[in-house]
């Protein structure tokens, strides 16, 4: 899309949809018609289906300026969820940007396990107390206090930019006052509190992956968000040394990465937890460990 095509053409919502699709196609992007779908809504201030029930509204110069902005942003490879500022998870949306983890799909097997495990086990009167250990953009904490009643959430993480999107979040969803976010490092700070389940999805890259991710996401995703120490494993013995930080009846659960799922069990069953399980995610990967105190 040349200056001097720009100038003397007008462009029509389709036509800006045909000719992206094509143009992100040769760049080699999947998904290129989503793009440029998803960067055009943002654009326009409308939802996919109504682009193309305008499809032949005219795009002002403003928004073609804007929408062209969008997509140099997308050509260098940044994640299309911190162009746009949003991503959706379990159905809810999240602002996101550059301060936090984009949320994945995987994480919502997480949060589904969760929310199961604490009707079954807790009585409808008892307010639950959740450690969500990493919490990034908020998305495990505000998830969980928009699906269960009557309960408290602590929301830890190293970051206080982090913290910021999180807290975003949250009032975003009217939850802020079933949280508490609070800048701690799972490594060294003292939590004085019980509870009755850790969440965490913790970063768990090792140092020799991490070299190997793609660029959208090693270039533009933070990398404490990620790494997870030489092996990755890091942050899985921090957790499984919380065990003090539960009830009787306390049950932690972790996301790990598809192939950690031996290492993340020997862990846990090493600081002497119990009736450990793993749930696969939609891929039919192992994904989650649940354990009980």
């Amino acid at each position: 899309m040349a200056a001097s095509e720009t100038a003397k053409k007008t462009w029509t919502i389709l036509e800006l949809i045909s000719w992206g699709t094509t143009y992100l196609s040769e760049q080699g992007f999947n998904d290129a018609r989503l793009n440029i779908e998803l960067l055009l809504a943002s654009v326009l201030q409308l939802k996919r289906i109504q682009l193309y029930t305008q499809f032949d509204r005219p795009l002002t110069e403003e928004e073609l300026a804007r929408f062209k902005e969008l997509l140099k942003r997308r050509l260098t490879r940044e994640p299309l969820q911190y162009i746009v500022g949003e991503t959706e998870f379990f159905g809810l949306k999240f602002f996101v940007d550059s301060r936090v983890l984009i949320p994945r799909p995987e994480t919502e097997i997480l949060v589904e396990e969760v929310v199961d495990k604490i009707q079954a086990r807790f009585e409808p009167d008892v307010q639950v107390r959740i450690l969500d250990i990493g919490t990034g953009s908020g998305c495990i904490a505000v998830t969980l206090a928009h699906m269960l009643r009557d309960v408290r959430i602590v929301a830890i993480d190293v970051s206080e930019e982090a913290l910021t999107v999180a807290r975003l979040n949250a009032q975003l969803h009217d939850v802020a006052h079933d949280i508490e976010f609070r800048r701690a490092d799972v490594f060294v700070d003292d939590i004085h509190e019980t509870f009755h389940c850790i969440v965490s999805n913790p970063p768990y890259i090792s140092q020799e992956e991490y070299a190997l991710l793609p660029e959208e996401v090693k270039k533009f995703e933070p990398r404490q968000a990620l790494a997870g120490g030489k092996d990755g494993l890091s942050f899985y013995r921090a957790i499984a040394r919380k065990s003090t930080l539960l009830v009787n009846n306390g049950f932690v659960a972790v996301e790990h990465a598809y192939n950690q799922r031996e290492d993340v069990l020997t862990i846990f069953k090493e600081n002497g937890w119990q009736n450990l399980t793993s749930i696969k995610d939609y891929d039919g990967n192992f994904r989650v460990v649940m354990a009980e105190k």
